[in-house]
C-alpha cells in the first residue's frame, strides 16, 4: 500500500508543480546509515531515459548528506535533461544535500526544511584511531572535519593569544602530532574542493552577482559555527541569502506527506536493533529496505532500492572466568551475542513495488 501512496504523492506534487520528479532518499536510520554516493548516479541516468527531455525536473530528496563529487555530478546529470531544475526539500538536506541545493534554479523549501553548512568531514586511512574499539578484530577511524580543525588553529591564535611564528609552529606540531599531516592535507583539499563546487554550483544560475555567490559560499564553507549547524528556512532565505520558493500550503503539506511516507517505509527514525529484530527466535533473515530512488515513468512507479539481507544469529557463550584474585565467579549461565552476516547488499530495481528478476 506504501507504494501506490507514494505514487499517488509524486503524481500529485507533479501535477502542482507542472514539473516531473525524481525522489532520493538516503537515509539516517541509526547504525542503517546510507549516504548520496557515485553509485546513485548510473541509476539516476536510467530514470532520465525513461522520463526523456522536458521543460521542468524536480529532485524530491531527503540525506544526511555524502560526497560532494557525487552531488557534484548528480546535479550535472540531472541539468542535461531539462531547462529548469528545482530541488524540493521537505525536511533535511544536508551538507551534500545543501551543496545539491546550490545547483537549483528553484529551491523550494517546506516549512520544515533544513540545510547545512557544506564543509566536509574526511576519512582516509591517514585518519586517527577511535578510542576504545566495539568491535573485536576491527579499527575504526575517526572522521577529521575542516572546521574542528580550523577551529583549533583559531583557538591557539585568537582564544589564547599566539602570535609569534615559533608558537604557532609549536601548534602544528602538537596537531600533526595526533593527526597525520597527509590526513590534514586531505582535510584542506576538501575544504577547497567544497568551496569551489559551491560557487560553480551557484554560477550556474546566479552568472552576473559573483559578490552573492561568494557572500554564500563563505558562509556555508567557513562562517558558520560547526558541521552539525543546522539552517531554517528563514535563515537559508535572510540570513545565507539563498533564493527560496516558499511552496503554497497544499504543496508543502504533500511534500511532508510524501517525506513521512519513506519515513515510516525506511524507518527513518528507528534505530537498527538486532535484539528487537531477532526477539526470541535464535535465527532470521531479514531484508532492510535503506535508501531508494524513485520516479514515474509510463503510469507505473520505476524504483531502485538499496538493500541489506541480513541472517542474525543468536551466539551463546560462557561466562569468562574472573581474573582477579578474590572475585567470585559468575553464577551459571550463558552470555548471549548476536552475529549479523550480510548475504547480500546492493541496490534492486522494482516496479510498482515488484521485483524486477
Amino acid at each position: 500500500m506504501s507504494t501506490s501512496e507514494r505514487k499517488n504523492l509524486i503524481s500529485q506534487l507533479e501535477k502542482k508543480l507542472n514539473t516531473k520528479i525524481i525522489a532520493i532518499v538516503t537515509g539516517d536510520r541509526q547504525r542503517m546509515e546510507t549516504r548520496i554516493a557515485p553509485d546513485l548516479l548510473p541509476l539516476v541516468s536510467e530514470h532520465l531515459s525513461e522520463i526523456g527531455a522536458c521543460d521542468s525536473l524536480s529532485l524530491f530528496i531527503y540525506t544526511p548528506g555524502g560526497d560532494s563529487i557525487a552531488g557534484w555530478g548528480l546535479v550535472n546529470l540531472l541539468r542535461q535533461y531539462c531547462k529548469e531544475f528545482k530541488v524540493l526539500v521537505p525536511f533535511r538536506a544536508l551538507s551534500c544535500g545543501t551543496l545539491i541545493c546550490l545547483g537549483a534554479d528553484e529551491l523550494v523549501m517546506g516549512k520544515r526544511g533544513i540545510l547545512s553548512p557544506v564543509d566536509p568531514s574526511v576519512s582516509s586511512p591517514f585518519n586517527p584511531v577511535a578510542p576504545g574499539n566495539p568491535v573485536p578484530g576491527s579499527v575504526q577511524l575517526l572522521p577529521v572535519s575542516v572546521e574542528d580543525m580550523i577551529g583549533f588553529l583559531d583557538l591557539a591564535r585568537k582564544e589564547i593569544g599566539l602570535k609569534t611564528e615559533e608558537s604557532m609552529t609549536t601548534v602544528l606540531e602538537i596537531l600533526s602530532d595526533k593527526v597525520n599531516p597527509l590526513a590534514l592535507g586531505a582535510v584542506y583539499r576538501a575544504r577547497e574542493q567544497s568551496n569551489d563546487l559551491a560557487k560553480r554550483l551557484l554560477s550556474s544560475h546566479h552568472k552576473d552577482d559573483e559578490a552573492k555567490i561568494e557572500r554564500i559560499t563563505t558562509k556555508l564553507t567557513q562562517d558558520l559555527p560547526t558541521h552539525n549547524y543546522l539552517i531554517g528556512r528563514a535563515e537559508a532565505q535572510n540570513d545565507i541569502e539563498l533564493d527560496i520558493t516558499i511552496p503554497s500550503d497544499e504543496v508543502d503539506d504533500l511534500m511532508w506527506q510524501l517525506y513521512q511516507k519513506y519515513q515510516s517505509w525506511l524507518k527513518l527514525t528507528t534505530p537498527f536493533s538486532p535484539e528487537i529484530d531477532l526477539g526470541e527466535e535464535h535465527q532470521k533473515t531479514i531484508r532492510y529496505e535503506r535508501a531508494s530512488i524513485e520516479s514515474i515513468s509510463k503510469d507505473r512507479l520505476k524504483q531502485h532500492i538499496f538493500i541489506s539481507d541480513n541472517r542474525l544469529i543468536r551466539v551463546s557463550m560462557p561466562p569468562a572466568a574472573p581474573t582477579l584474585p578474590g572475585v567470585q565467579p559468575n553464577p551459571p549461565g550463558q552470555i548471549g551475542q548476536i552475529v549479523i552476516n550480510t548475504l547480500f547488499q546492493g541496490w534492486l530495481a522494482h516496479n510498482d513495488g515488484e521485483e524486477i528478476r
